[in-house]
This record gives C-alpha cells, sequence and structure tokens, in this order.
C-alpha cells in the first residue's frame, strides 16, 4: 500500500507488457486515461477516503512513482505516461549488469532512450552486477540466466508497487518471466492488476 512519509502518500505504479508495440504513442495515451480514470479506484476503500480527507484539507498530497525495467516497448512507454502526467518520480529495476542489459536495444536509438529515462532515476537497482559471459560460456546456460534475471525483475516490480499496469494482449506467455506470468504473480500476491490493450482497459482484480 502507499507508504507516507512526512503526510505525503506515494503511489507507486509498476509495469509489466510487451516490447513489440505497434503504437507506443496510442498506448502510452490510453495509459494515461488508464491511471486518470481506475487507479484511484484501486485502492481500499478505507484508505481511498483517508486519501481524500488528506488531500481536501491540504496535509496529505498524494505522489506517484513509476516503478520499470525500461525495457523496450511497455516498460518505457508506461514510465513516460506516469512521468509526464503526473509529474512523478522513476524507480529503475535493471535485471542485468548494464552491459548485458544494453545488448538487448536493438538500435542506438533505443539505447539513447533508455539512458535518458535512465537518467531521471536517482539510484537504480541492479538485480545483476556481474557480467554473463564471466558465469556461463555455453549460450544455453546464457540464456537462462538472461531469463531468469528478466523474470526476477518483473516480481520485484510486483513486489514495489501498489498497482501493476500490464500492457498485455492476454496471451500466455511465450516463456519464462513473460507478462502473463508476471500478470499471474501479481494477482497472487493481491495486487491490482489494470490490463491495458487495443483500446480499452480493465481492472483485473482490486483490493477490498
Amino acid at each position: 500500500m502507499p507508504q507516507s512519509k512526512a503526510n505525503r502518500y506515494c503511489f507507486r505504479i509498476g509495469v509489466t507488457g510487451h516490447r513489440r508495440l505497434n503504437d507506443p504513442a496510442a498506448v502510452e495515451a490510453l495509459v494515461k486515461r488508464a491511471i486518470e480514470a481506475e487507479a484511484g479506484k484501486l485502492f481500499p476503500a478505507k484508505l481511498r477516503k483517508k486519501i481524500e480527507d488528506g488531500r481536501q484539507a491540504g496535509t496529505a498530497p498524494l505522489s506517484f512513482c513509476v516503478v520499470s525495467p525500461l525495457a523496450e516497448g511497455a516498460d518505457r512507454v508506461v514510465a513516460r505516461a506516469v512521468l509526464e502526467s503526473l509529474d512523478a518520480c522513476l524507480d529503475a529495476v535493471i535485471p542485468l549488469a548494464l552491459e548485458d542489459y544494453l545488448e538487448d536495444f536493438a538500435t542506438e536509438e533505443s539505447r539513447k532512450d533508455f539512458a535518458e529515462l535512465l537518467s531521471r532515476c536517482g539510484e537504480p537497482v541492479f538485480l545483476r552486477t556481474r557480467l554473463i559471459r564471466d558465469e556461463r560460456v555455453d549460450a544455453g546456460g546464457r540464456a537462462e540466466l538472461r531469463r531468469d534475471a528478466y523474470a526476477q525483475a518483473g516480481r520485484y516490480v510486483v513486489d514495489h508497487c501498489d498497482v501493476l499496469i500490464a500492457v498485455w494482449d492476454g496471451q500466455p506467455s511465450g516463456g519464462h518471466g513473460g507478462t502473463a506470468e508476471i500478470v499471474e504473480y501479481a494477482q497472487k500476491q493481491n495486487r491490482p492488476v489494470l490490463r491495458v490493450w487495443g483500446d480499452s482497459f480493465e481492472a483485473l482484480n482490486r483490493i477490498a
């Protein structure tokens, strides 16, 4: 749940989703609409009232933070939507050592986009510091380490957010650590999930 610091609630929005998006700008606009329409409703009723009372009294304003691994696609689209529409902060969780992670970005433009977003995070969390090549010499072993790292990052996002935005087509995961797997983990952790896809959004679960 949102944490209080100096009478200020910080609402943490996590992200999981697909890397390949046909129209990132449209997804970003839809994410903004979804947050505006649904995010506040995902609080438990007592906490919603407490926050609203505080906002009206001017004593407990609500701040926002987006928790994202900043991979290509959904991770960056949602991060930008939250940062630009809510004047939020960024908590970046990076699954791999930086050199390894950059190898997953297809173009120099993508690497620059990642660097720009990462610069907006004060203290990014790196889940791995050792290079994959220093641990595994075989291609299969290296691929397994990557999959495990991404799965760990997805779980980290769920564990450190108040609501998870899933840019997800609703289909099963294509592999370990995929979007469907992270959504399922979030639901098991009783974390509210807001699914965004196509031209619509829906809350998959709420906290009573």
